[in-house]
């Protein structure tokens, strides 16, 4: 009698994450990886350019504000014209424009004519551009790839994010060094090249998508999607936690972290910057992860609630760290969680939000952490001075265990409820009377 033989087992083929086969987006997708390794090269250039024009911690504090003001004032208009206009059109706009401003950065430099007051004006422009580019990029995902693809892309592009974030100060160093310090902005000059050359030629090519109903000004589409907002628990709740993220993450992981390894942990300059490198390593080891994870919404609002408590465990463990080597793995299960846990709401918001108001939605998303940012900062770096950053850190990791137990358990468990997904395509039309 014969035995009956096992199937052969072949290995696993390698392939392309479902998101990167679909031509379209992985053009996108590496043009914008040429393009983030050109800014970050473009900022590491300007903290130099505005190091050599002052020293004033005042001034310096002043270009992140002027920076900031736009896209907290514009933020939410930007979103409600990405929805309105086609959003590959304010794209090739937005970079071109940003491409300018890089090209004037490098003209001032070259000649020496650049004055303090150039970088002010500089980064407001830059900043007003922002306001419009951060939503349509976002949104723009969604004309790119399937619904269900949406996570994997979006995890993607934060991939992109923090390996360009570790890779661009370096090719800024070696072409600084070479070349001199207007050679990053005419190299980011360039790198924009690549993302306004693909939308070009993805005319045609990428799925439109409806525009909203309510034709009326901007002001009556901007209520409109704050009225979506408001009444859509799901989506209200995963702007909540993206809130307090900002309020009670952002200030201690990344403005004062290289404060607090030099004053409280005892560190050296190398050890800053070991310590930023160590949370854009667990930065990126979450995105990858996010990457290859399930789609199933059970295991998407998993690994929310995972990050919540990681990056509760990750800052009490700094708060308690006694030196620069114990602190190690709280920044990195830190930067793991905070890149899961941001990634994961940004996706899910895509997922939810309907066609004609995902513009609107991810940029009240964008304002909920860009706009409480300034403000967290401030008010975490006066108590640190007042009481400590250790008891601080540990204050706000229980801040940030309470309210996003609270927030969770009320509105964004919603979120990940298996119908969550089944969204109309357009808003509810009774919303457009709000």
């Amino acid at each position: 009698m014969d035995t009956p033989q096992r199937p052969s087992r072949s290995p696993r083929r390698l392939r392309y994450p479902d998101a990167l086969q679909n031509a379209s987006f992985r053009q996108y997708w590496t043009s914008q990886l040429i393009s983030l390794a050109g800014t970050w090269m473009q900022n590491t250039g300007t903290s130099l350019v505005v190091l050599s024009l002052t020293t004033s911690a005042v001034l310096i504090g002043a270009v992140n504000v002027v920076s900031s003001l736009p896209i907290l004032i514009l933020s939410l208009f930007g979103g409600v014209v990405a929805d309105r206009f086609d959003r590959r059109k304010i794209l090739i706009s937005t970079q071109s424009s940003l491409g300018v401003i890089s090209l004037i950065y490098f003209f001032l430099i070259l000649t020496d004519r650049m004055e303090f007051w150039h970088i002010l004006v500089l980064s407001a422009i830059a900043g007003g551009v922002a306001a419009f580019e951060l939503p349509a990029s976002q949104a723009f995902v969604s004309e790119l790839v399937r619904r269900e693809d949406l996570p994997q892309a979006v995890a993607l592009n934060s991939a992109s994010f923090n390996a360009t974030r570790t890779i661009g100060p370096a090719l800024a160093g070696v072409a600084i060094t070479a070349f001199g310090t207007a050679a990053a902005f005419l190299v980011n000059a360039f790198t924009l090249l690549a993302p306004i050359s693909v939308l070009m030629r993805l005319k045609g090519k990428v799925q439109q998508q409806p525009r909203p109903a309510n034709r009326g000004s901007g002001l009556s589409q901007l209520k409109e999607g704050m009225a979506y907002i408001r009444k859509t628990d799901e989506v209200f709740g995963l702007i909540l936690i993206t809130t307090i993220f900002s309020f009670f993450v952002f200030p201690n992981l990344l403005v004062l972290m290289s404060l607090y390894v030099k004053d409280e942990l005892g560190g050296s300059d190398t050890w800053v910057a070991a310590m930023i490198s160590v949370l854009g390593v667990g930065s990126l080891i979450g995105a990858i992860v996010l990457i290859r994870g399930s789609r199933l919404e059970v295991a998407a609002g998993r690994r929310l609630r995972t990050s919540m408590v990681g990056l509760t465990v990750g800052l009490t463990w700094l708060a308690l760290s006694p030196n620069t080597w114990w602190a190690i793995p709280g920044v990195m299960i830190s930067g793991y969680s905070f890149a899961t846990g941001n990634t994961q709401i940004n996706a899910r918001l895509q997922q939810l939000a309907p066609d004609d108001m995902r513009g609107r939605v991810l940029s009240v998303n964008s304002l909920a952490f860009n706009g409480v940012m300034p403000f967290a900062t401030m008010g975490v770096s006066a108590l640190s001075e007042l009481v400590g950053q250790h008891v601080v850190i540990q204050a706000c990791a229980i801040c940030l265990a309470i309210g996003s137990f609270i927030i969770w358990r009320r509105y964004a468990w919603k979120a990940f409820v298996p119908s969550a997904t089944s969204v109309a395509t357009t808003a509810d039309p009774a919303l457009a009377g709000h």
